[in-house]
């Protein structure tokens, strides 16, 4: 790998971890105000999907016996063909990005 393409995609991966923190910070605001704790079971459940050229991280709330809010969840994304970072958040208050 190119000493440029290495310093690209170390970039990359610090952007897409910044992202991936604000996200998570948004979702357990969002979880607290509707009174889902981590003392009560709740976590943040991850995956990754590919969508519209490029590559998703998923974080939505996740409890064992619960049922989680409809809608409540952050797409974290890396969009192939410039390699930018996006990052939009939903909940009962409607999509918004974050940061």
């Amino acid at each position: 790998m190119a000493q440029s393409d290495r310093i690209r995609t170390d970039q990359l991966s610090r952007a897409l971890a910044a992202e991936r923190e604000r996200a998570e910070k948004f979702l357990w605001g969002e979880m607290a105000k509707l009174g889902l704790r981590r003392e009560d079971g709740w976590t943040i459940t991850e995956f990754t999907r590919e969508d519209k050229g490029g590559t998703q991280l998923v974080l939505r709330p996740m409890h064992m016996r619960l049922k989680a809010p409809e809608g409540l969840e952050c797409v974290v994304g890396i969009v192939e063909d410039g390699g930018d970072i996006e990052a939009n958040c939903s909940s009962s208050a409607g999509d918004r990005p974050v940061g």
